[in-house]
């Protein structure tokens, strides 16, 4: 009997699963990012200058090539892709895959990137031990942390706060805290692993590290306080991951053997997860939204705009159908994730806000 969208997300959503596929057209991937409007994956090449994006169907194509230096950590930030590249930061359009975007930061390697929510970059410097912030509209930089105390790799912004939170290289490697507001270093943790070289955020606050001493994943709560929990291990050389919270899945590139492996609560496609059972209308819209379910009751909403961040939680009460008002968004493109009883994600849904 032939399961709905739905129902495979109820079975997969009631356990941990996780998947590695192995691509040929993988050379050290070394950064993964979601591109939510075009429902794709974006995968930085190191060892042969291309920037490669696999499909919601699992196909991976190139997306750009020839791009020198080599490109490591990637952010995608509106309809851009940008990319650390030695000492600049690239830029791509997201529809061409045309380079639209040079800023030579006069780096030493630079390795992680992140944007915060008002138009601003921001960059490790592996090597020199910094971290520099551009702003995206005018291409401005400056040095924004230096004189660190050990050798920055992923970095994440993180909203709450009003910080960045980045890994850092070496045994004992650390988990520090720079403040937006005064760009100072503060330490979070000094962990038991070596090598950490990414770190994910989830809209609930946790995060996620990626480390090479032990070659698996690790979560912490949003204060980093208890102990971290295995997430997954076996893995090679686990590089600059991202946390899908429209699936609900960890994306990791393994630069050791050119594969990727995806966990999570659910493995599908965001196509996958537009299923029939549920609607929002209209849309567009320019003030309300109604969503239903045909099957089941909702329980929770989160609003998510185009960068991945969220927006807003709404508590449902235990209802088939709902309201929300969205007249105080700006004009865009936004998805809403919605969730059933006890956690269950029911589905992903795309909106247009008008005027």
């Amino acid at each position: 009997m032939r399961l709905s969208a739905m129902k495979k997300v109820s079975l997969l959503s009631s356990f941990l699963v996780f998947y590695s596929l192995n691509f040929g057209q993988l050379n050290g991937p070394e950064s993964i990012d979601y591109d939510i409007l075009n429902n794709r994956y974006l995968i930085a090449n190191k060892n042969d200058g291309k920037i490669m994006q696999r499909s919601a169907n699992g196909t991976i194509s190139q997306f750009s090539g020839g791009i020198s230096p080599n490109p490591y950590g990637l952010e995608v930030v509106g309809n851009t892709v940008y990319a650390c590249c030695s000492g600049k930061v690239l830029g791509f359009d997201l529809t061409s895959g045309s380079q639209v975007f040079t800023v030579n930061l006069g780096a030493t390697f630079l390795n992680g990137i992140t944007h915060d929510n008002i138009g601003n970059l921001f960059v490790t410097d592996f090597s020199a031990k910094r971290i520099y912030r551009i702003n995206i509209a005018t291409e401005a930089f400056n040095v924004f942390a230096q004189n660190l105390m050990n050798s920055p790799n992923g970095i994440v912004f993180d909203e709450p706060s009003n910080s960045l939170v980045f890994v850092n290289w070496g045994s004992s490697a650390k988990i520090e805290r720079c403040s937006v507001a005064d760009s100072s270093v503060t330490a979070i943790l000094t962990t038991a692993y070596t090598n950490i070289d990414g770190i994910a955020r989830k809209a609930n606050g946790d995060f996620y590290i990626s480390t090479w001493g032990t070659n698996s994943i690790y979560k912490y709560n949003n204060d980093f306080s208890g102990t971290p929990i295995l997430v997954v291990s076996g893995l090679n050389k686990p590089a600059d991951i991202y946390y899908n919270d429209l699936t609900d899945t960890l994306a990791i590139p393994n630069s050791g053997n050119n594969t990727l492996t995806f966990v999570g609560q659910s493995t599908l496609s965001l196509d996958e997860l537009n299923t029939e059972e549920l609607s929002v209308y209209p849309n567009p819209s320019a003030t309300l939204l109604v969503v239903a379910s045909s099957e089941k009751q909702l329980s929770r909403i989160e609003l998510i705009n185009e960068n991945g961040m969220l927006i807003e939680n709404y508590a449902v009460e235990n209802s088939f159908s709902t309201n929300i008002n969205i007249e105080n968004l700006g004009k865009g493109k936004y998805f809403l994730r919605i969730y059933a009883q006890n956690q269950e994600l029911l589905g992903a849904k795309l909106f247009i806000k008008t005027d």
